[in-house]
């Protein structure tokens, strides 16, 4: 899930791209039971919502399909996947956060889906939230389909704004009234702060703020970077802000500072994914608030993040298999309202976010209002690597008060630039 910031080096070569079109693998089609077995990897959730899905569709196609599914360590998944495909091994469907497919799709070692969605009659255009669909071309070409999003909301304490003399149920909307009421939630004697600025947590906010003034991440067809912008500078210069101009926020927050502060009363509020909303409301209850981002900006807009489908051209991948897996793909959005109710997900299926039982729920009527705004990554080989080592930890520095904004992201652009240069073509 594309909610950190995760280090990818995929370093894929023609002659394996040879290897995977040419060779025999230890993969089968057929499963022992004579159908054919789609082998399905993810490091992502897989919880009894999750897990139901996938047993209710080998029970339903047994001795004809069979979904194996096997969970891989986060941390080190990139590195095992890379190993797989060099062996031949690779998983038949695999699902990760957008970016990592990118590497991929660019070595021509994965499988246009498209084709393999209509023939199951899903139609992405439809049946798709616009914003996790439009824009995740390589080359013109569709290579991945959306499963889930958490997407970027406010949190705040009802709580600490009745203490404030704030209307508990009026979150702010833009920036004038998110500073006015942070000010009045600050008290720092009792070390309680209107919001947390974390400089180690930047991956959502700043492509949320920078987005919401009209500018971009960068350029993913022409690998240009394009942060470095009035829109980037408004981005970080409203963080920056929120620590040494309006004192909001604690100099220097530690990981998790933002979260562990909320949770026990003293930051008032969170600009983060939708990853928090039960432990916020385990922590909060009633008291807990859960609005849209407020627009900064001059837009709507807020960072997703997500998870993506997408297919490998494994030794034994055919028209039969293909066809498996998109039968498999439509059953599984047909019941992704058990990803909802027993583990907690935002399902990116047209059909279940338009239920009446799905926007009944708890926080989802936000959660959908805000992936309608949803900005994503740009599809640019190893962009996590270089996000990270690049402009995040250089912003980082502007936010511990070691170098100002526009500093800051000019250098991360210049040492962005020179290493996207670098990268696959």
């Amino acid at each position: 899930m594309e909610h950190v910031t995760k280090i990818l080096s995929v370093g894929l070569s023609v002659s394996t791209m040879v290897l995977l079109a040419g060779c025999g693998s230890a993969n089968q089609s057929q499963g022992a039971s004579g159908g054919i077995t789609i082998t399905y990897w993810s490091s992502g959730p897989d919880g009894k919502g999750f897990m139901s899905i996938l047993s209710g569709f080998n029970q339903k196609y047994k001795g004809k399909y069979h979904v194996k599914f096997q969970s891989i360590p986060y941390a080190n998944e990139t590195a095992l996947v890379n190993s797989a495909l060099s062996a031949h091994k690779a998983p038949d469907l695999l699902e990760e956060s957008l970016t990592p497919s990118a590497p991929y799709a660019y070595e021509n070692v994965e499988v246009p889906i498209l084709p393999i969605l209509k023939a199951a009659g899903i139609n992405p255009k439809t049946d798709f939230p616009a914003s996790m669909w439009n824009g995740t071309t390589v080359k013109g070409v569709h290579y991945v389909a959306p499963v889930d999003a958490l997407p970027t909301v406010l949190y705040w304490n009802k709580a600490l704004f009745r203490k404030a003399g704030l209307n508990p149920n009026v979150p702010p909307t833009n920036e004038q009234q998110f500073v006015a009421d942070a000010k009045k939630l600050t008290v720092p004697s009792k070390g309680q702060w209107g919001f947390v600025e974390q400089p180690e947590f930047n991956t959502w906010t700043f492509p949320s703020l920078l987005s919401q003034f009209g500018g971009h991440e960068a350029n993913a067809a022409t690998r240009k970077i394009e942060f470095n912008s009035s829109a980037g500078l408004k981005a970080l210069t409203f963080l920056h802000n929120m620590i040494f101009k309006w004192h909001i926020s604690p100099k220097g927050a530690s990981g998790n500072e933002y979260l562990n502060l909320f949770v026990k009363g003293k930051n008032a509020m969170s600009l983060s994914g939708t990853y928090n909303v039960a432990a916020f409301h385990q922590a909060l209850g009633n008291n807990l608030g859960i609005a849209l981002m407020p627009k900064i900006g001059n837009q709507q807009a807020d960072f997703l993040g997500q998870n993506y489908w997408w297919v490998f051209k494994t030794p034994n991948m055919n028209t039969a298999k293909e066809k498996a897996i998109g039968i498999f793909m439509k059953y599984f959005y047909a019941h992704s309202m058990r990803l909802a109710t027993q583990d907690g997900l935002f399902p990116t299926w047209e059909p279940t976010m338009k239920s009446q039982a799905f926007r009944s729920m708890y926080s989802m009527p936000i959660q959908i209002e805000a992936v309608k705004y949803g900005v994503l990554n740009p599809l640019i080989p190893n962009w996590g690597t270089t996000s990270t080592n690049n402009l995040y930890q250089t912003m980082d520095k502007s936010l511990l008060g070691k170098v100002p904004p526009k500093v800051a992201i000019t250098t991360a652009a210049n040492t962005m630039q020179q290493e996207v240069n670098s990268l696959i073509k």
